[in-house]
């Protein structure tokens, strides 16, 4: 019998588009719990990286900016190059500031999710 377990690549891509839709939901239905969604998300990322042992582009970020998973730091990284700031993180901290509405991704048509 075949077994139709996801690939690592593809799990981690199924975390990342988890992690896009709950801080969609985040903005849409505000209402709605997404803390949940959001930590198993980013610890999936983590699992990831540590594993393959590589950083991991996590988005883009609106207006201009990437927010990475270091794994040799075990940090995330927000990088800001127009002003020139990078922010490193630790899960929980990303964890705090995505759901206060920090670091907003852009979505594939290069509008942000948050407005």
């Amino acid at each position: 019998m075949l077994s139709v377990e996801p690939s690592t690549n593809e799990l981690l891509t199924l975390a990342k588009a988890q992690l896009l839709r709950s801080l969609h939901q985040q903005k849409t239905k505000p209402y709605l719990p997404v803390w949940g969604e959001l930590f198993t998300s980013l610890r999936d990322i983590v699992r990831h990286g540590k594993q393959a042992q590589e950083n991991i582009l996590v988005y883009p970020m609106r207006p201009t900016g990437t927010l990475w998973y270091l794994y040799q730091e075990n940090q995330f990284l927000a990088d800001l190059p127009d002003p020139g700031i990078t922010i490193s993180m630790t899960q929980e901290q990303l964890l705090d500031a995505l759901v206060k509405g920090s670091f907003p991704p852009l979505t594939t048509d290069n509008r942000s999710i948050n407005g």
